[in-house]
């Protein structure tokens, strides 16, 4: 049987994609970068959900052969619909939920994990299968049931959305002075490739041509590429020494309670040496475990102290921030804003204006 030219570049267009997508899912698997590698989870923590939604879309395949066949075009059209509100969902809340320590976006993804298999998987074997297993019938009913999943899938991603929308910068810990391990650069640059890929899924896969399906697998292709550029470099703020420094395990330490006064004093006087006089906290990325390192004194120590002394960790360090903030907006008033909190040891606006916020309403 001849194909036209239309059906010929579906064709060609969805091989394009399907390579694009192993070839993405194999660079994931291979590209370990060191010394990143080491700390995969950390660094790439949707690693192994990429790899698996990419390698997925080989469902698609049996289009590629009979892309004149009625019930793989349907199969294909199904699978965009479900494919791209599912996928997006879980990559961002794979990544992102990993990031920002949210783990119950987990069961409810995993849950509706079970019924998108069921109905790839099914819709892949009647493709296969031979006769008119795909009536009109069966068809509406099939569409309806994925159209319904599709909307659990689209509330997914939408929470995902929201979720990264809320947290620009992650929540302070008291070991971080800075609230900035959140990539948010990262997160501004690719919050885009979802809403294009659902766009181009979905439009395709309504209109049904060969034409619209053609350009849509050709998007989708070159907006895998795009995601593959954006992802092979970690983005996020620790290095791997201060990585490997925060997880390993420290030898047992007094209680605060066990500590005599004049230790307590003596710690204190070499903290605020460090952080005042030699102004330690301009360093928008300083660590507590930095400032225990350069005075020699056991970090747990230096966390007692602070608690007890100076009001903690990221309020001692940010309450210097902004004294010094202040001290410059009244010594040099000429001086623009931005450069004020970039001087003072603030990461960016957001930062600043977030800390404020926080120690305000203590």
């Amino acid at each position: 049987m001849m194909l036209t030219l239309q059906d010929a570049l579906f064709s060609a267009s969805l091989a394009v994609y399907l390579t694009a997508s192993v070839f993405v899912a194999a660079v994931r698997w291979g590209h370990r970068c060191q010394p990143y590698g080491k700390h995969m989870d950390y660094y790439h923590p949707a690693w192994k959900t990429v790899i698996f939604c990419f390698l997925c879309n080989l469902l698609m395949a049996p289009a590629i052969f009979m892309p004149t066949d009625t019930d793989a075009i349907l199969q294909l059209r199904l699978f965009l619909i479900l494919v791209s509100p599912y996928f997006c969902a879980v990559t961002m809340f794979s990544y992102f939920g990993n990031v920002l320590k949210v783990n119950t976006w987990r069961r409810p993804v995993f849950i509706l994990s079970v019924p998108f298999g069921a109905m790839a998987l099914s819709a892949t074997v009647l493709a296969f299968v031979p006769g008119t297993q795909m009536t009109p019938q069966f068809c509406r009913w099939y569409f309806s049931l994925g159209g319904l999943l599709a909307l659990a899938f689209l509330f997914c991603f939408v929470s995902a959305i929201v979720m990264v929308a809320r947290q620009l910068r992650r929540s302070a810990e008291e070991k971080y002075s800075n609230p900035d391990d959140f990539p948010q650069k990262f997160a501004a640059r690719v919050i885009w490739i979802p809403f294009l890929h659902l766009a181009a899924s979905w439009v395709g896969a309504f209109v049904g041509s060969p034409l619209s399906l053609s350009i849509s697998l050709l998007v989708l292709s070159a907006l895998a590429l795009a995601f593959l550029i954006g992802i092979l470099s970690p983005h996020r703020d620790l290095t791997v020494e201060q990585l490997e420094a925060a997880e390993a395990p420290e030898p047992p330490v007094q209680e605060e309670s066990a500590l005599p006064e004049d230790r307590k004093a003596e710690i204190e006087k070499a903290i605020r040496h460090l952080v005042e006089q030699d102004q330690a906290y301009l360093d928008s990325h300083l660590l507590l475990d930095d400032v225990a390192s350069r005075i020699g004194v056991n970090s747990k120590y230096v966390s007692l102290v602070m608690k007890s002394r100076l009001g903690g960790f990221f309020s001692y360090i940010n309450h210097c921030r902004l004294s010094h903030a202040a001290r410059m907006q009244v010594e040099h008033p000429e001086m623009p804003i931005g450069e004020v909190i970039a001087d003072s040891g603030f990461g960016s606006r957001t930062t600043y204006y977030k800390v404020r916020k926080q120690l305000e309403e203590r």
